[in-house]
C-alpha cells in the first residue's frame, strides 16, 4: 500500500467496489439457501450470519479512509471470527491485538483483584476502582500503595491520600506530581517492590500460557483469566504452606 495520499485513496476506493461485489455475491447465495443441498446450506447460513460484518467492515473502511473520519475504536471491527478482539497501544510499541487485564496484589504475592477490560482504558483511570475493590472486598485499607508510571496522576494520589493510604509511590512521576511518602527510604522500598511485581505477572503469564489464549470467545477468555488466577493463588498459598511445615 502506498503512502501517497491520491493514490491510497484511489486503490482504497478499488478495493471496496470489489468488496461491495463479493458481498452482492453473498446475498445472492444466501437468497438461495433453503432450495440447495444440506451440506451446502451449512456454509451458506454462515456465510448469512457474517453479512452484517462485512457491511461494518465496508463502513468503517470507508469512513476513515475515504471519508478521513477519526472512527473511534469501540465502533471498528478488528476480526470478524473472533469479535471480542481488543486493540492495545503501549508506548511507542507496535499495535497489538489483545485483552488489558488489570492486577493487584499484596505482599503476600497473592493477585488480590484481577479485572478484565474493555478495549484500553488509561491506566489512571484504573487507580480509583481497584483501591475500592481492594477495601471492599477485603475490609482492610492498605498501608502504602505502589504502581506503574502510567496510574500517575495528582487525582490518584490526592484519592489515595482520602482514603486513608499513607504512602502512595508511582514508579514514574512527572512535573509538580510528587509520591506521597513518609520518608525517602519507604519510597525506594516501595518502587524496589514494584519491581518485584514483575515476577508475580511473568510466573503467572508463564505458569498458566497467558501469553496466547486458545480458548475461543470472549466469556472463554474471561474464564481462563479467572479460573488461572485461582490456580495461581492456591500455588502460591501452597507454596507458602510446604515453607512452614
Amino acid at each position: 500500500m502506498t503512502k501517497s495520499k491520491d493514490k491510497r485513496i484511489d486503490l482504497f476506493n478499488k478495493q471496496l467496489i470489489t468488496f461491495t461485489q463479493c458481498n452482492n455475491q453473498v446475498a445472492n447465495a444466501v437468497k438461495i439457501k433453503y432450495i440447495c443441498s444440506p451440506k451446502a446450506s451449512i456454509y451458506i447460513i454462515a456465510l448469512e450470519q457474517l453479512q452484517p460484518l462485512l457491511t461494518k467492515v465496508y463502513s468503517m473502511t470507508w469512513r476513515k479512509e475515504i471519508n478521513k473520519e477519526s472512527v473511534p475504536n469501540d465502533e471498528k471491527l478488528f476480526s470478524i471470527y473472533k469479535l471480542h478482539t481488543n486493540i492495545r497501544v503501549k508506548g511507542a510499541r507496535e499495535v497489538q491485538f489483545a485483552h488489558k487485564v488489570n492486577f493487584s496484589t499484596g505482599k503476600s504475592n497473592l493477585i488480590l483483584t484481577c479485572d478484565m477490560l474493555k478495549g484500553n482504558p488509561g491506566d489512571n483511570t484504573l487507580f480509583q476502582p481497584t483501591i475500592d475493590k481492594v477495601v471492599e472486598k477485603y475490609g482492610v485499607i492498605p498501608r502504602d500503595s505502589a504502581t506503574d508510571g502510567g496510574y500517575a496522576s495528582k487525582a490518584n494520589a490526592g484519592y489515595a491520600e482520602k482514603k486513608g493510604i499513607k504512602n502512595t509511590v508511582f514508579n514514574k512521576t512527572a512535573g509538580c506530581l510528587k509520591n506521597i511518602v513518609s520518608s525517602k527510604n519507604i519510597e525506594t522500598r516501595l518502587k524496589k517492590w514494584r519491581v518485584g511485581i514483575e515476577a508475580v505477572i511473568s510466573n503467572f503469564k508463564r505458569g498458566y500460557n497467558m501469553f496466547r489464549c486458545n480458548w475461543k470467545g470472549e466469556a472463554h477468555f474471561n474464564q481462563k483469566v479467572l479460573w488461572s488466577t485461582i490456580a495461581y493463588n492456591i500455588r502460591v498459598m501452597t507454596a507458602a504452606v510446604v515453607a512452614k511445615l
